[in-house]
């Protein structure tokens, strides 16, 4: 590589990365928001608010990343042209291969970044949240038992009676259960037991030791009774709706491919799109930066912000179609892809013809 394609490499690299630093920055500021916001209404310990803003870092980088480049290569390629340097290298003999190459080698750099992060550092993010938040969800189960008093939770379809409660163990005693499901009615009692959650799609239990059921339809004077002595017994409740993630959003890109489902076919597409978007969004900053003499910088990076939110949205509004349709065949999104590598071949020839 000759010098002035490292220089053009360098300094677009330097650009890109501090615009994706500022955007990163703009993001992580919303979900903080989001995050103190659940943690003010006590879905969330305050001690974990700087886990999970971490482990949302993945999902901010996807979201800006394509942009990120394409701001950096058109401030980088403006401000050469705003200095005429462009203008130097073409009458050195700078080819328009030569200055393509560079940017080519960046987006292509950038696109496996993100094609790491959106396959397989995602995903791992993802796991690690939910198993963060069934962590809190049973310890909320838990800090919502106060002893010596009826604890209606479930949605009100169970209360509990709690006689003791240790919170170093979390073990609970003396307990009275009065609980509904499917009409029938149950009334539990039992001398120890535990709040705890399998994971979180299957829900949580409570686990009850020593104790007696009796199991009643919902108008007790038209069936029998039944009674019954346990030693152990497990009674299942919901799991909270923070905590149910896809298990398609949880799966790294090679375990998506080929797909068994519409959703994993969804989940496929939306993986790609923030990887390819960076390709060929690189590609277009080279054609989007020429500009007229006295023409202003930033005029292009607003027409290139237009045409991010215009592919953004269409890639956005196609998942909704492959949500809606549910089909495991399809184009998908890749005609959304393709008319922007149409769109970008276009602009490169015809910036190379005016090199």
């Amino acid at each position: 590589m000759l010098i002035l394609q490292r220089y053009v490499f360098r300094q677009g690299m330097l650009a890109s990365v501090m615009s994706l630093l500022v955007f990163l920055a703009v993001v992580m500021a919303l979900f903080l928001a989001e995050l103190l916001g659940d943690a003010a209404q006590g879905e969330l310990p305050g001690g974990s608010v700087v886990l999970m803003l971490l482990l949302r870092l993945p999902e901010a980088v996807m979201l800006v990343g394509p942009l990120a480049l394409l701001t950096g290569l058109l401030m980088t390629l403006g401000r050469f042209q705003e200095d005429s340097e462009l203008v130097i290298m073409r009458s050195a003999g700078f080819s328009y291969g030569r200055l393509l190459q560079p940017v080519a080698l960046l987006s292509m750099l950038w696109t496996v970044g993100l094609l790491l992060i959106s396959g397989w550092l995602s995903p791992q993010a993802i796991d690690r949240s939910a198993e963060l938040l069934t962590d809190v969800a049973r310890r909320a189960m838990v800090s919502s038992l106060h002893p010596g008093q009826f604890n209606r939770v479930n949605h009100g379809l169970t209360t509990i009676y709690v006689g003791s409660l240790d919170r170093r163990t979390e073990k609970l005693g003396n307990l009275f259960i009065q609980h509904l499901e499917d009409s029938q009615s149950q009334v539990l009692t039992a001398r120890s037991g535990q709040v705890w959650l399998a994971d979180e799609s299957d829900g949580s239990y409570l686990l009850l030791e020593d104790g007696f059921q009796i199991e009643h339809a919902a108008r007790p004077s038209g069936a029998p009774l039944r009674e019954m002595r346990f030693g152990r017994n497990e009674l299942r409740l919901p799991a909270p709706e923070d905590i149910r993630v896809a298990e398609e959003s949880r799966q790294r890109l090679t375990e998506l491919w080929p797909a068994d489902n519409p959703a994993q076919r969804r989940e496929q597409h939306w993986r790609l799109a923030p990887p390819l978007a960076s390709l060929l969004l690189g590609l277009i900053a080279l054609p989007l930066s020429s500009r007229r003499p006295r023409q202003g910088r930033h005029g292009s990076v607003i027409a290139a912000l237009v045409l991010y939110l215009v592919y953004s949205n269409i890639v956005h509004g196609g998942l909704i179609v492959m949500e809606q349709k549910n089909a495991l065949s399809g184009p998908g999104l890749w005609p959304v892809h393709a008319a922007l590598a149409v769109l970008a071949l276009l602009l490169l020839l015809r910036h190379r013809r005016a090199w």
